[in-house]
């Protein structure tokens, strides 16, 4: 194996940009011995195209897809040799991917110009029968050397590795998805589908790529994440695995600075929707020795006119927008307040937005009870209008809500399975967090999991083991997803979508009761 020397700077672009002509990045050393390579990637876009800015700093907050290509044309511009990655989460998110099952991402990401990307489980959304027509239409290799059919057999439309030869330097590049994909996307997406252990087959293609296909350089996408509740991370990858010069990491959101280099690689991620884009300069000397530098680019470094859109992208974007327009911006109710759906506050407690989606799921279907998952919960709502574009930002998966029969017992462990505990004096952020209907909740974060709730009322009564309800949920939830296994039993009917339960009932009711609290806290 050839030796690798690291230098893991997280360095942010900070060079000043000119206003006749856009300068990201400094100047890199010449060495005629030597083969620089820039890898670009990002992660966890959720769909996330355009750009955005900080009100009160004037500043980008995320660099969205036309930016991202003005960035990769200056870098092309300064060194031949780069290559664009995506750590997955990446097809779905907004309406505007999914209101045609991920086909707008997919051009653009063609427009913007890919070399490979890896799936995250929310790109599984739409079953993974659909994700070999997004890589034909992206033209992106999509790597997944874990993602196996139950037969065995390699996933039509995935390939395990990618091998670029840059510059006479041969690059090889390997996919893992998250084995949680099994229960973090509809478990009917994937139910002909397995995700094998990520150290496992790390070590077959590490193999395969440096003894078979003579790699100089080795490079994992992996949408693997460092969440404390993930059995398998991409750290742990790094520390069992020798060999892997970058993994390129995605699924917790991570911010680069997150990261420290561990068994020689470096791990880099680009925290989510482009909030930053990842970069790593990968120097091969004479010697085949391999350097890794990082130096992550921050949006929040720059303002909109300091990186201009790229023309040919921007298009692409436009004539979809568009296209979309007519049906987003129809206009089915009011608010007068803010409602809440911001990723920190629906997967720690409760927010007024929380409790409008559990009882439009009640007024749907005239369940007793009502239970979502806050990690369904993607966007917030402004005081004023509230159009359908709106509503589907913030429920943009497309699950529709069923009702099945459950014991005083299940509907119990269902709701302790999404109560968060306490991790260092603070809640934890979980994606299954509880968010219920027809139920008052009181439970205490200090106790140990699966024995929180110290009341759980129905009617103003406590609710008995061998009580009956009827329970509305979503199809995720019933199917398994999110650990509420208790809930995979026979449905009894099936509903409108979330999304459409919720335009129905803010149609006739507003945001009617959502200050009313349904999950208290002891203290």
């Amino acid at each position: 194996m050839k030796m690798k020397k690291i230098l893991s700077a997280f360095l942010a672009a900070a060079t000043t940009f000119s206003m006749m002509s856009v300068s990201i990045f400094a100047e890199e050393t010449n060495n005629d011995e030597a083969v620089k390579i820039t890898v670009l990637h990002t992660n966890d876009v959720h769909s996330r195209y355009d750009s955005a800015i900080d009100e009160e700093t004037g500043t980008l907050t995320q660099f969205g897809y036309a930016r991202l290509k003005t960035i990769v044309n200056e870098e092309k511009s300064k060194n031949k040799n780069v290559l664009l990655f995506d750590a997955g989460d990446t097809f779905h998110g907004l309406p505007f991917a999914t209101i045609n099952r991920g086909e707008s991402i997919a051009s653009i990401m063609n427009a913007v110009g890919y070399n490979a990307m890896v799936a995250g489980n929310h790109d599984f959304n739409y079953g993974y029968e659909r994700l070999p027509v997004l890589r034909q239409l992206s033209f992106t290799p999509i790597l997944g050397s874990n993602v196996r059919r139950t037969s065995g057999k390699t996933v039509g439309g995935f390939q395990d590795y990618e091998v670029f030869d840059v510059d006479g330097v041969k690059v090889g590049v390997f996919g893992i998805s998250s084995p949680e994909t099994a229960y973090k996307t509809n478990p009917k997406n994937v139910s002909t589908v397995v995700f094998n252990d990520p150290i496992a087959t790390a070590e077959q293609m590490v193999n395969t790529l440096r003894n078979e296909q003579d790699a100089d350089v080795v490079i994992c996408l992996a949408h693997v994440g460092i969440d404390e509740s993930t059995e398998v991370k991409s750290t742990d990858i790094a520390a069992a695995v020798d060999g892997i010069d970058l993994i390129i990491d995605g699924h917790s959101h991570s911010s680069p600075d997150s990261y420290t280099v561990i068994n020689d690689t470096v791990i880099s991620s680009a925290g989510q929707y482009m909030s930053y884009v990842g970069k790593e300069v990968i120097t091969i000397d004479s010697n085949g020795d391999v350097t890794v530098e990082s130096m992550p680019i921050s949006a929040s470094d720059y303002k909109p006119e300091d990186i201009q859109p790229d023309p040919t992208v921007d298009a692409v974007i436009k004539q979809i927008q568009s296209r979309q327009e007519a049906t987003l911006s129809q206009v089915v109710g009011n608010t007068s307040v803010d409602l809440n759906g911001e990723r920190e506050f629906v997967r720690t407690t409760e927010t007024n937005l929380s409790r409008l989606i559990a009882d439009a799921m009640l007024n749907e279907t005239g369940a007793d009870v009502a239970l979502t998952n806050g990690g369904g919960i993607r966007a917030s709502i402004k005081a004023g209008p509230v159009t359908k574009g709106d509503i589907q930002n913030v429920l943009p998966f497309g699950n529709y809500i069923v009702t099945v029969k459950v014991t005083g017992a299940e509907l119990k462990a269902a709701i302790e399975n999404g109560l968060p505990g306490m991790v260092n004096g603070q809640l934890e952020v979980i994606g299954n967090m509880a968010q219920v209907a027809g139920v008052d909740v009181t439970y205490n974060p200090n106790a140990a999991k699966g024995s929180r709730i110290t009341s759980l009322k129905f009617n103003g009564e406590e609710v008995k083991d061998s009580d009956i309800f009827t329970l509305a949920t979503n199809d995720f939830m019933q199917s398994g997803g999110d650990g509420f296994t208790m809930l995979n039993k026979k449905i009894e009917n099936e509903f409108a979508a979330l999304d459409e339960a919720v335009i129905n009932y803010m149609t006739k009711n507003g945001v009617k009761g959502t200050d009313v609290e349904r999950i208290h806290m002891v203290k």
